[in-house]
């Protein structure tokens, strides 16, 4: 027979003797109040009294309630743990700012630990107040800054008639002889701290302990290769157990439910066939849930909160019209894309709601303008509610205000979002309750407070009870299993290294036998659990990883009386997938070829060089962007992308060069004028950049900026200084060339005229520049060539490579019009007929671009990159599958 999670057949002659039972934690008492219903109903019983189990902790303070009823206490109001680490915080930062001493980065993270530091030495009966105490604290920096942050908190609680749980106990215990006297039964307890301890005797007439039979005599541990093996092994056991033993009691017990979690679901829910539409079937039970504000539903509704605030981020955005929970039915439309397309490509992460207002208010695409988004944000901003300083329950309302003019949560709610809200509400509830703690704050404030307050809410779906039970250490102590097993048994970890509070002389902690005040204390409570797990299971196995992140590990000391087991086989390849991955049928389709382009989507292509570059790095790019119009999204950066910054150069040099207009000019300036010259033509590149953008990067990095611009075209002009004489004779100059029936616009960075009257055609480069980017069937680098088709009487081609120490031209031309521009056409193209003279090699290119073209208008769209660096910036990778159908062809 099965055995359940708890034996309540010894408990009847207590309760029928009117004995309230005691446990340790609600997990416990939830679970043997469960059995005792799920017994009554199995006899046949219709109606029973309710078990009196509760936790100790509960019961002590629900005698409190009692006395402050009968008039033996002043009343007060219970603080809860979050509305007192809001006082802490107040206290820790008045006694910050009134010292003037210190600053704390993390100050919440301080409260944690203070008021952690409170209650154990309320429930271990330490008088603060007393001098030798107070002595003590002092010889250390921290405990004494500690005492002082405790004096501020009492002083609150003392004026605001507020007393937090551990008081109300130290409260009952003074008075617990006026109280009348009950029968108590104590089960399951290994360690009760003392105030609890001395209160529960002073209250009980009587009291018993119990603890279960004892269950198995020892237990099986297994190494395992690493921790997904044993995460895997764990999942395979749990699985074939349920199978073999219908309706046994498995328990599984993580020695770290926030890190293995999430894989151990995984493999459980793969091992049990839950996976896709059987994802809610899963037989298990996991005893943690989810902080509040992370499930979906919840961290929506948060960040549509924040939409009130001044600032937010483009990916904050990108997440709204991405929630299924919020009114904007339009969020999946072109326009839509085009609001993300033009947030990513400001190339900044963080915006002024109010630009993100304006933007998605007023876009206009194919006679649609205007997104939902937009009309929320300007109904969110119009409520005045929201610029108020007002108390949490105040806040409440606004709060909610701002989520009906969303529509949040939606229409369509499943079960567990529909648990996930009412947790919301809830929560809320809980927030009213700061008003007891906190002034009339702002927006701001009011926001991150709720936050607050949703992150230490855990959200645990409320689901039938299973089988299998994933578990915690603390969670699993007391109940009874069929099959028990332990993870992550390591010596490290089992037992845990001591970690004293920071904030409590550690002479103190060990003398009083504080949790985690001593390696002796951890061993000792270590082995406790471990004696509740054996007592509890009639199979008991753990498991150790042999190796964590490289490190050999060894098992816990604690288990050196278990039985070795062998180690768990690999997991390999799950037999259900190999088996579909054998039986598949594999077709092969080739399908390069678009359509070619009709007159009127021909009429409708736009782009200049880079439509011709695209085709020529790979076919599939061009198609991809110029006819279906896909282009990545833009990263985020700090101060100017690339792209920014050859504009400005570019900018840079075109105000240069109308000013000097020929070498002469540059050669009859002496180095200051020339030094005059360069800061006049930055000046004014720094001043066409919008006004926004320099403002958004401030003024000392426009000064950095500039200084580099001045150095980079100094170093520039002594190259220029270099050359025979010439004269610049168009500057961004727009041309247009026809290649076949393709239209091309061109934009000219520079063109000088010679001395014998030919033209040099340049090309701005902050970049390595190579001319083998102009060889072959397929140019790397097609602008300067198209450039060169669309003027005449070109003599040369050059890329001018303007890096730091690094600035030269790089090109190709008849004759030399510039050092670095080389003549000796056919040993740069090896030898190939195609570039005997400068004649042929135009020939060459001519043909070259126009059966790029031609090929464009025929709809070629193979992806096949020119080379590993054509996929670099390409960023269409999640279209194309360039590296998964090479990995697939690997594979095959």
């Amino acid at each position: 027979m099965a055995r359940k999670l708890y034996d309540t057949n010894p408990l009847r002659p207590l309760v029928a003797d009117g004995f309230v039972l005691l446990t340790p934690n609600f997990r416990l008492a939830r679970r043997i109040k469960s059995e005792w219903d799920s017994q009554c109903a199995a006899r046949g019983e219709r109606v029973w009294e309710p078990l009196p189990v509760l936790p100790l902790e509960s019961w002590l303070l629900q005698r409190w309630q009692d006395a402050v009823a009968g008039g033996l206490l002043p009343p007060q109001v219970q603080l809860g743990t979050a509305q007192a680490l809001q006082l802490w915080q107040q206290a820790i930062a008045a006694e910050e700012r009134d010292s003037g001493r210190y600053h704390l980065l993390r100050p919440a993270a301080a409260a944690e630990i203070a008021q952690q530091a409170r209650d154990t030495l309320l429930r271990w009966q330490v008088d603060t107040d007393s001098d030798d105490v107070r002595q003590l604290f002092q010889l250390d920096a921290d405990c004494d800054t500690f005492l002082r942050w405790l004096d501020h908190f009492q002083r609150d609680l003392r004026a605001r008639e507020l007393a937090t749980a551990s008081d109300c106990i130290r409260q009952l215990y003074g008075c617990a002889g006026k109280l009348p006297g009950a029968r108590l039964a104590l089960l399951e307890f290994e360690d009760i701290p003392p105030l609890l301890e001395a209160t529960a005797r002073a209250l009980g007439a009587e009291i018993r302990e119990l603890h279960p039979a004892a269950g198995g005599t020892g237990g099986t541990l297994y190494p395992c290769e690493d921790k997904r093996a044993e995460l895997a092994a764990v999942a395979r056991w749990a699985a074939a157990t349920s199978r073999g033993y219908s309706g046994a009691s498995i328990g599984i017990v993580l020695s770290d439910m926030a890190g293995d979690r999430s894989a151990l679901e995984y493999l459980l829910r793969r091992e049990f066939d839950c996976l896709g539409d059987d994802y809610g079937t899963l037989p298990v039970n996991f005893s943690t849930g989810m902080p509040l504000d992370r499930v979906p539903v919840v961290r929506d509704a948060l960040a549509t909160l924040a939409m009130a605030l001044p600032e937010t981020s483009v990916p904050a955005a990108v997440n709204l019209l991405n929630s299924r929970f919020l009114d904007l039915p339009d969020a999946a439309t072109p326009l839509a894309n085009l609001l993300v397309q033009r947030l990513f490509a400001a190339g900044r992460e963080t915006l002024p709601v109010a630009e993100l207002r304006y933007l998605a208010g007023d876009l206009a695409l194919d006679g649609e303008r205007g997104l939902a988004l937009g009309r929320h944000l300007i109904a969110t901003a119009g409520l005045r509610a929201l610029k108020q300083q007002a108390l949490p329950s105040a806040w409440v309302e606004a709060f909610s205000d701002v989520l009906v003019l969303w529509g949040w949560p939606g229409k369509t709610l499943d079960s567990l979002e529909y648990q996930q809200v009412e947790l919301w509400y809830r929560t809320l509830d809980d927030f009213c309750r700061y008003d007891g703690v906190c002034r009339p704050m702002g927006l701001a404030a009011a926001l991150q407070l709720l936050r607050d307050c949703c992150g230490r809410q855990v959200s645990q779906p409320k689901t039938d009870d299973s089988d299998i039970q994933v578990l915690g250490p603390l969670e699993a102590a007391g109940l009874a299993f069929d099959h028990l097993w332990l993870v992550g048994m390591q010596a490290d970890s089992w037992p845990a290294a001591p970690r004293p509070n920071p904030f409590v002389p550690p002479a103190l902690q060990q003398r009083l036998r504080m949790p985690h005040a001593s390696a002796e204390r951890e061993w000792e409570f270590s082995c406790a659990l471990l004696a509740q797990y054996t007592r509890g299971a009639t199979h008991l196995r753990a498991s150790y990883c042999a190796q964590l992140d490289g490190v050999p590990q060894l098992p816990s000391a604690l288990l050196e009386h278990f039985r070795p087991g062998e180690a768990p086989p690999a997991a390999g390849v799950p037999p259900a997938w190999l088996s579909q991955w054998q039986a598949r049928a594999v077709e092969y389709l080739d399908d390069d070829q678009a359509p070619p382009l009709a007159a009127a989507e021909l009429a409708g292509v736009g782009g200049g060089s880079g439509l011709v570059e695209d085709q020529s790095q790979c076919p599939f790019r061009a198609f991809a962007r110029r006819r279906l119009r896909v282009e990545p999204l833009d990263a985020f950066g700090i101060g100017l992308s690339a792209a920014d910054r050859g504009s400005l150069l570019h900018a840079a040099l075109y105000a240069l060069w109308g000013a000097l207009g020929d070498q002469a000019t540059l050669l009859a300036m002496d180095a200051n004028a020339q030094a005059a010259a360069v800061e006049a033509a930055v000046a004014a590149a720094v001043d066409a950049v919008p006004g926004r953008q320099r403002r958004a990067l401030g003024s000392a990095f426009w000064r950095l900026e500039a200084q580099r611009l001045e150095e980079l075209l100094g170093q520039w002009l002594e190259v220029e200084r270099q050359r025979a004489g010439f004269t610049v004779d168009q500057r961004e100059a727009e041309v247009s060339l026809q290649l076949g029936e393709l239209a091309i616009d061109l934009r000219v960075d520079r063109v000088d005229l010679l001395a014998d009257g030919s033209r040099f055609l340049i090309d701005y480069k902050s970049g390595i520049s190579r001319v083998q980017d102009w060889l072959g069937q397929r140019p790397a680098r097609p602008q300067l060539l198209l450039y060169g088709m669309a003027s005449p009487d070109v003599a040369a081609l050059a890329f001018a490579q303007l890096r730091p120490r690094d600035c030269r031209f790089v090109g190709l031309g008849a004759g030399e019009a510039a050092p670095g521009v080389r003549t000796d056409l056919a040993r740069v193209a090896g030898g190939s007929p195609e570039a005997g003279d400068w004649e042929a090699l135009n020939r060459h290119w001519r043909h070259t671009l126009q059966q790029l073209a031609t090929d464009f208008v025929a709809g070629a769209a193979a992806v096949d990159p020119l080379g590993p660096a054509s996929c670099t910036w390409c960023g269409l990778q999640p279209l194309c599958r360039v590296d998964s159908a090479a990995s697939e062809e690997e594979g095959e």
